[in-house]
């Protein structure tokens, strides 16, 4: 009974964390909103401002992910594979590695999630991925976005506006996510 009460404690400790954590900077983004701003390094070290990207000509996508999430792994080859299609040779794909966040280690601890360096390198290469990956050590640019769940994709238009959010992946949301690109 007493280990019940102290896993119950800190169960309800650890919710309350994350709550505090999120509701820190966390923004409610919705279609239409004005993109928050942004400045990352990429994975090479340059600096990366999300407002010199914004053009009229070129939507850009946002893909948080880490390399321990599970949808992400699945997300990532039907992004790169869609991103061949001669149609959308306008749209940049940036991806976005997310660090800082609490998730399940291999013995199921809860712990914040590092992305180091060279282990999203070795990822990048596993995975064949062709866009620039910025780097969002601390989770500042995932809470800006609403990223608390990961994969998130979000798409800003030409007029530096949110065309759309998405989180979470399943077979078929690029198919969705083409069609969304084509009327942009």
């Amino acid at each position: 009974m007493k280990q019940f009460k102290m896993l119950t404690q800190y169960i309800i400790g650890l919710v309350l964390l994350t709550q505090f954590t999120y509701s820190q900077e966390q923004i409610e983004l919705k279609y239409g909103d004005p993109t928050p701003t942004a400045f990352l390094r990429s994975l090479e070290g340059e600096n990366f401002f999300l407002s010199k990207e914004i053009r009229a000509d070129s939507p850009i996508i946002l893909a948080f992910y880490a390399t321990w999430c599970v949808p992400c792994r699945q997300e990532i080859p039907a992004l790169e594979k869609m991103m061949t299609n001669p149609k959308l040779s306008d749209v940049r794909l940036y991806y976005v590695n997310v660090g800082g966040l609490m998730a399940a280690d291999k013995a199921g601890d809860v712990v914040k999630q590092r992305e180091e360096t060279e282990k999203v390198k070795r990822h990048k290469a596993k995975f064949n991925m062709t866009h620039p990956i910025l780097m969002d050590r601390y989770a500042k640019t995932a809470q800006k976005f609403g990223a608390e769940s990961l994969p998130t994709l979000v798409v800003i238009g030409g007029d530096g506006r949110i065309r759309y959010l998405h989180h979470g992946y399943k077979p078929g949301d690029d198919v969705k996510l083409m069609a969304l690109l084509h009327s942009l």
